[in-house]
């Protein structure tokens, strides 16, 4: 059976065709979490399989597997599975594989003439996705992600760790979301949390993860969880949402803090057996949990689209992982208006709002891009609460003037969460989006990105970009209507 594709699906195929026949052999295919990756990757083997390749799709937790094992069966395609608890069937010419299951059986498996890679963000050389793939290097390489970077914002393209060539940009989420396909989120966030403790650059490492559980669970987040829950998500919806913490031992002393104020609450984590976690997620979308917390386990591949809400309660400097957290509760459901983010620990001011546009690339971030991306680019206006650019003084929502920055220190601020709405922040996205609008030429755009100071590959990136925006009006593609 042929699934239904929506047109932007439809089109993000025939650009890795297009690709394939361009001669490159290793292909990122990029789509915003909740955009369908996983009906594009069904799609693709279908494809695939029909032409007689031998196909292995990679994922590396058990929700992914089950998933994508489901949606290929759902399109006729016998096929395998390389995973424990699974009986194994090498003879048949397309498997769905686990990362951790298929590195240690190397040996036995025939080679395929295509990988599609699941969450490829993972993919870099020298880690067990890299040993699987330099294990077939004649095979057809097509990693798919909804965030093209490693943790670290280095890259995923040869020449820079990783194994790609080229890199396909589907619709972005802002275009998602204005289609319907997305539901626009409602971030609420404090103006600054303690974080002095941690040393620079340390927030994603072990160390830094503890010193952070350690400040959380001691109260210096600024607002509760729980209380801020109960006032921006029950309401919403069916009022659930996950929780993402720092450690286990977080994510307990969370889960118990809901369920001592008589929230049905539940932590999820990855030495559950398979059916244990299947039993939390699928009671967390009937609505019988109303709050999940974990530890990175559902971060990303978790599809649960009736969840409402996301808490943040992990400190991050990665983009990736953030966008990663957040996308879990942007998935439309009947009933469902809005998303709403509870940010407790200032990862919006480090990276934006969800659907804020984001120019990826295969060489990733550079240093001094990963370093200012951890200095607070965007502030918040401590009378409207706008965002905006920390160099800009005067709020371009209210015009009230701030008074020019001392040497930064952060502190621990008591209050309340505030709301960065659309409307507190279109005035500012409005005036750069017409800046760039004006830009008629590749000239033009050089001379705004010398104006903003960015790295001199971005203006060649947007104009490329819009003129694929362009070849894309022009075929009918990316637009509502399946």
């Amino acid at each position: 059976m042929t699934p239904t594709l929506r047109p932007y699906q439809v089109q993000l195929l025939d650009d890795i065709r297009a690709s394939m026949r361009r001669g490159n052999r290793r292909i990122l295919a990029v789509m915003p979490t909740g955009a369908g990756k996983g009906t594009t990757i069904a799609e693709m083997v279908r494809s695939a399989a029909a032409k007689g390749h031998r196909v292995l799709i990679l994922a590396h937790r058990a929700e992914l597997i089950a998933d994508l094992s489901h949606r290929i069966h759902s399109l006729d395609v016998n096929h395998g599975v390389i995973a424990a608890g699974y009986r194994e069937d090498l003879r048949l010419p397309v498997q769905v594989g686990s990362v951790q299951t298929v590195v240690r059986r190397l040996d036995r498996i025939p080679a395929p003439s295509m990988v599609i890679q699941d969450e490829a963000h993972h993919l870099v050389a020298g880690n067990m996705w890299g040993r699987i793939i330099d294990a077939w290097p004649a095979a057809y390489l097509i990693g798919k992600t909804a965030t093209p970077e490693r943790l670290s914002g280095e890259g995923l393209g040869i020449g820079h760790g990783g194994y790609f060539q080229e890199l396909i940009q589907g619709p972005t989420a802002a275009w998602l979301t204005a289609e319907g396909f997305l539901v626009p989120a409602r971030v609420f966030a404090p103006p600054g949390i303690d974080l002095s403790a941690i040393k620079r650059g340390a927030l994603d490492t072990r160390a830094g993860q503890q010193t952070a559980a350690g400040i959380l669970q001691a109260g210096q987040a600024m607002g509760d969880a729980v209380s801020h829950y109960r006032r921006t998500i029950a309401d919403q919806h069916n009022g659930t949402a996950i929780a993402f913490c720092c450690s286990v031992a977080h994510a307990d002393a969370v889960a118990e803090a809901f369920r001592a104020q008589g929230i049905a609450a539940a932590r999820l984590d990855g030495t559950m057996d398979r059916l244990a976690r299947r039993r939390l997620i699928a009671d967390l979308g009937a609505g019988v949990l109303k709050v999940l917390t974990s530890c990175d386990i559902v971060s990303e591949g978790t599809d649960i689209p009736s969840v409402t809400g996301a808490i943040l309660l992990r400190p991050t400097d990665s983009l990736g992982l953030y966008l990663q957290q957040v996308g879990r509760v942007l998935r439309p459901a009947p009933g469902k208006r809005v998303a709403v983010v509870n940010d407790h620990v200032g990862n919006s001011s480090r990276h934006g709002l969800p659907a804020d546009e984001r120019d990826w690339t295969l060489q990733g971030r550079t240093r001094r891009g990963r370093a200012a991306a951890a200095e607070l680019p965007v502030r918040v206006c401590d009378r409207c609460f706008c965002t905006m650019p920390s160099a800009v003084l005067t709020c371009p929502e209210c015009g009230h003037v701030a008074e020019a920055p001392g040497p930064r220190t952060l502190e621990t601020v008591a209050g309340a969460l505030v709301e960065l709405t659309p409307e507190q922040v279109a005035s500012q996205r409005k005036h750069r989006i017409m800046e760039e609008s004006d830009c008629r030429s590749l000239e033009d755009l050089e001379e705004l990105g010398r104006r903003r100071g960015y790295k001199p590959g971005w203006a060649r990136y947007r104009w490329n970009a819009r003129e694929q925006r362009r070849l894309i009006r022009t075929a009918g593609g990316y637009r509502r209507g399946a």
